[in-house]
């Protein structure tokens, strides 16, 4: 899905079906503000036993994208839906 807003000019989000993604900053090998589209090779869908298993979280390479319904239950902390769409 990409962005039409002008202050999500250039970014992506990650989306499975009608489901839209979301990385937090705890599930994330580097900062959110550096991690782009480009880092989203051989991604894979899994469960994991911290989720119920109705969510399928999304792993890549340094980071795990879980769906943005999904969000917020397990404390404050930095989080993205729109990725930079670079290389």
């Amino acid at each position: 899905m990409r962005s039409e807003g002008l202050e999500n000019r250039g970014k992506a989000a990650l989306q499975r079906g009608p489901i839209v993604y979301r990385v937090e900053q705890r599930d994330a090998a580097i900062a959110l503000d550096t991690l782009s589209v480009g880092d989203l090779a051989g991604l894979a869908v899994r469960h994991r036993p911290d989720l119920p298993a109705e969510i399928a979280q999304t792993h890549g390479s340094g980071f795990d994208a879980v769906p943005y319904y999904a969000w917020a239950n397990r404390g404050p902390g930095p989080m993205r839906v729109w990725l930079r769409n670079e290389a």
